[in-house]
Parts: structure tokens; sequence; C-alpha cells
């Protein structure tokens, strides 16, 4: 069974939960320095970090630093800001009922009880649980790439099968496309858009 994340990197994130969360906007605007491998990495560990439905990982985070494949996702998608950003995340849905190595991340006796549970969904289902393992390491993402003091845009402007052809999953029906994330330093700033409290719904609707 696999134990903790290899690629997760012990140092601290640059500020708290909190301000890394207030702080965050979508920004399209990148200066041209670049990411470093170590923040890279701790962003995308932890994105990688986010839970999962049976802790199935049912999700991948694509990690997109060629130039030519940015341009591709721009040109599909006229979404300006992959080509100017200096890493742009996919996050993938894994659409199917466990990952061919379910028996390295579950015990074998808690797996057949996943797997029989697992055939009753439909297609469908499969592809919306699995939407949500990666729209949940999404998140995890943009609080961390905030953390960081980078600039991200959650982008959902693009064409599911022209982004999947890009990034090697042509043709896959068992692969979705949760997110696109354009990530890099910010060349400018945006206000907070404001939120509406309404939005918080004390126990039930009325």
């Amino acid at each position: 069974m696999k134990g903790h994340n290899p690629m997760i990197l012990e140092e601290p994130l640059s500020t708290d939960v909190y301000t890394a969360i207030n702080n965050r906007r979508a920004i399209r605007e990148y200066t041209t320095e670049p990411i470093t491998q170590e923040v890279l990495d701790r962003v995308v560990s932890a994105a990688l970090e986010a839970p999962s439905a049976f802790n199935l990982q049912l999700r991948d985070v694509v990690v997109v630093r060629d130039p030519e494949v940015k341009q591709a996702l721009t040109d599909s998608s006229q979404q300006p800001q992959f080509a100017a950003a200096d890493t742009v995340l996919v996050f993938v849905a894994r659409a199917e009922a466990v990952p061919d190595d379910a028996a390295e991340i579950l015990p074998a006796d808690y797996l057949a009880s996943v797997e029989k549970i697992k055939a009753a969904a439909s297609p469908a289902a499969l592809r919306e649980n699995a939407l949500k393992d990666a729209m949940l390491a999404a998140g995890f993402a943009l609080v961390a790439a905030s953390a960081e003091g980078l600039a991200t845009s959650p982008t959902t402007g693009w064409d599911e099968e022209k982004v999947k052809e890009i990034i090697g999953l042509g043709g896959r029906e068992d692969r979705a496309i949760g997110l696109v994330v354009a990530m890099g330093h910010p060349a400018a700033t945006a206000k907070h858009p404001g939120r509406q409290a309404s939005r918080r719904v004390e126990e039930r609707y009325s």
C-alpha cells in the first residue's frame, strides 16, 4: 500500500491557508519570471494530497510547460493566458471504476468491497465521481499556488476533446477534463469581486 506522497517537500508554504484563500484572484497576465521546480513540485504535491473517494485517486495533474503545447491550448480555446503562463495544470478525471494500481493503494479486502460498489455504477456516475476528485485537486492547487505568491486562472472555457487530444488523451472516453489552470508570477492585480452572503444556507432551504 502506498504511503506519503514522496514529492512532498517539508518546507512550509509562504503564508497561512486563510490568507492564501482570501488573496487568491483570477489573474491572466504573468511576468516572464519562471516558477522554480521546487515551488512547482510543492503546488502539484499539494494538489495530489486532496481527498478522493475511497482514496482511489481517480485524477491526474498534467503539468504543461512546453511553449508549443501551451500555445496549442490557447489556439484551441482562445484563452491567451495559457500561452502566457509559465505553467498550465490540466486536471484530468479518470472515469473508470478503479485504477490499474488500486491493489497498491487499498488493502485487498477493502478493494474487493469497493470493486463491488463500483461495478454497479453507470459510466455517467463514474465520470461524475472522477470529476469531483479532479476538482478537489484543482482547488487544493489554487490555494497552494496563492500561498506561494503565484497567480492562477482557473478556466472552463475550452473544448474537452481538443484539450484531451493536445495532452495525449485523444479518443479516451475513460478520461475527462475537470479544469485547466494557467499559473505564473502575476503581472497584474485584481480587486475582490465580491461574494454574496446569501450563498450560505443554514441547515436547509426554506
